[in-house]
């Protein structure tokens, strides 16, 4: 009998293999569906540590990016360079959320918020696609 058990195990799976299997692919599939979530913590953190570095990790290679009167379709390298020139000048404070929302078939996130600098307080808006920032705007609040 041994024998046999051994063969079957072989040329197929057993019921507890299946089981475990079944599991897995569980653990993956909502592992992959809520990982946006993580994504967007760690954008805020980076908005929050005012590091230009941490944030272009989670952008995609052209990012639409407007700080304040400048917009523009920007690489990783260039988006870099500009969000490092706007945090010399101002040094990040504080940034709260003000409002996290998903589009219906969850193929986009949004990220609003409110980011309170050295100098001034400005609008944050960000749309995340595939996980990846596809467009940041960094607006004076009055406008």
């Amino acid at each position: 009998m041994l024998s046999f058990r051994y063969k079957n195990a072989k040329n197929s799976l057993t019921l507890y293999d299946q089981m475990k299997l079944s599991i897995y692919m569980f653990y993956l599939f909502f592992g992959l569906l809520f990982s946006t979530t993580d994504v967007n913590e760690d954008v805020i953190a980076a908005l929050k540590s005012g590091k230009a570095s941490e944030l272009v990790k989670y952008f995609d290679d052209r990012v639409s990016i407007k700080i304040i009167n400048q917009e523009d379709v920007l690489s990783k390298a260039q988006a870099e360079a500009n969000l490092n020139f706007f945090f010399e000048k101002h040094n990040v404070k504080n940034f709260i959320t003000t409002g996290n929302s998903a589009s219906s078939n969850n193929s986009a996130q949004y990220i609003n918020g409110s980011m309170e600098t050295s100098n001034g307080k400005f609008k944050v808006s960000i749309l995340i696609k595939r996980n990846l920032v596809t467009q940041l705007r960094i607006e004076n609040y009055n406008e």
